[in-house]
């Protein structure tokens, strides 16, 4: 197949994980024999406005056209040389008009939209899910979301390569637990947990350190001031505190919304009292995670994220694209319980998960005391990761729903 791809939320690897999606698709794609055709739109105007759903500036709408005008031209200029035989994105509502999919069908040319954040910011992406042709979403539990908008929903999990991800020998392991990624959600009081329990473990990622305070990963990227009509404030700042405020009281209403804002609050100020105890733990950003991952006893993970993408509410559990990173690396992988993962692994010999904070101290002091037994459930994880959770595999299972038997 010739495949339109417009996957890179900016063209700079830099900005927005510009260069994720493609280093995890592209390889897969094309060891399946399929011609890519990358957009050279750069989504990076929108992308600075993608955390907002709706309720767009002029501005921003007027960006929003242009760049749908200009991957459309791309569409037909690709048209031009021969069929494309498929429109594959990863687009918010800010990327791209959804309207642009009625032209894509009169092209001729069918769609599918990838996304992986359904379970907690699918407003974000429910526009587009309504006109895609098929709207892909990794998480399981998230169909009925689509199908209340009309959208035509398919469900295939995430999945690594393990040409990105993968053992890496001649490293002593330390006697050592490891998290890599950035301190978010619930993920700080469980690290307290096991740092009270005694377990021995390093921190990698943004926001763990004291110096690095709480802006996240790309806090760098957001402007700080006036664009396109609308004024965006630097993650963990106080302007971004009142904003988060603002949207809670108008989400909420007037009672529940100042409750919820108390117990922010106090949240806020339990996290600042945790810097003390994490930052001794935290050692930057880790460069290269298979190598990291090597070079630990025990590879940790938290499933959590909150119910709707902003902090005080639910927390509710996923599969998480670590869930098939980390065993890929070959890693004595232990992460937070979802009843999903239990379709992709067998608990307890391939992988194993926790449900309270005593369940993860405890089945990480016992990897950790029995290297014998974490040895077993790298060996077993790693081999599941490599026979049924590449990337390849994933795309199989797409193009089987989409195009049936006819590839």
């Amino acid at each position: 197949m010739r495949v339109f791809c417009a996957i890179r939320h900016a063209k700079d690897p830099n900005q927005f994980y510009g260069g994720l999606w493609s280093a995890n698709f592209y390889p897969a794609l094309r060891a399946l024999g399929h011609e890519l055709i990358e957009s050279d739109t750069d989504l990076l105007p929108t992308s600075r406005f993608m955390g907002y759903a709706s309720d767009f500036t002029r501005e921003e709408l007027e960006v929003r056209a242009q760049t749908t005008e200009r991957i459309l031209a791309e569409v037909r200029a690709a048209l031009q040389v021969g069929p494309v035989d498929l429109f594959f994105s990863y687009f918010y509502n800010a990327h791209f008009d959804p309207a642009g999919y009625d032209e894509l069908r009169l092209l001729g040319v069918p769609s599918v939209n990838f996304y992986c954040n359904s379970m907690h910011q699918f407003e974000q992406v429910a526009a587009i899910a309504a006109k895609v042709d098929f709207a892909w979403h990794a998480e399981r539990d998230a169909r009925e979301s689509y199908l209340a908008v009309g959208a035509r929903p398919v469900w295939v999990q995430m999945g690594a390569d393990p040409n990105l991800c993968y053992p890496v020998t001649g490293l002593s392991r330390k006697a050592k637990a490891c998290f890599v990624g950035q301190r978010y959600a619930d993920r700080d009081r469980w690290v307290a947990a096991l740092i009270a329990g005694g377990v021995p473990l390093d921190l990698f990622g943004a926001g763990w350190s004291e110096k690095a305070g709480h802006v996240t990963a790309l806090a760098k990227l957001e402007p700080s001031e006036n664009y396109l009509g609308r004024v965006h404030s630097k993650p963990g700042s106080f302007p971004s505190y009142v904003a988060a405020c603002r949207r809670i009281a108008q989400n909420d209403g007037a009672v529940s919304g100042m409750a919820r804002l108390v117990r922010l609050w106090q949240r806020r100020c339990q996290t600042r009292a945790l810097d003390a105890l994490l930052s001794p733990h935290a050692k930057g950003r880790a460069n290269e995670i298979s190598g990291v991952f090597a070079s630990y006893e025990l590879c940790l993970n938290f499933s959590n994220v909150w119910a709707d993408g902003l902090p005080g509410s639910a927390l509710i559990s996923h599969v998480r694209l670590r869930d098939f990173e980390g065993p890929m690396c070959r890693t004595c992988y232990l992460t937070g319980h979802t009843d999903e993962i239990t379709e992709f692994y067998e608990v307890g010999k391939e992988i194993d998960t926790y449900l309270s904070a005593e369940e993860l101290v405890e089945k990480a002091q016992f990897y950790l005391r029995h290297p014998e037994a974490a040895e077993k459930l790298r060996s077993a994880g790693y081999r599941r990761a490599r026979q049924d959770h590449t990337w390849q595999r994933r795309f199989e299972q797409l193009f089987r729903f989409v195009f049936g038997n006819n590839l």
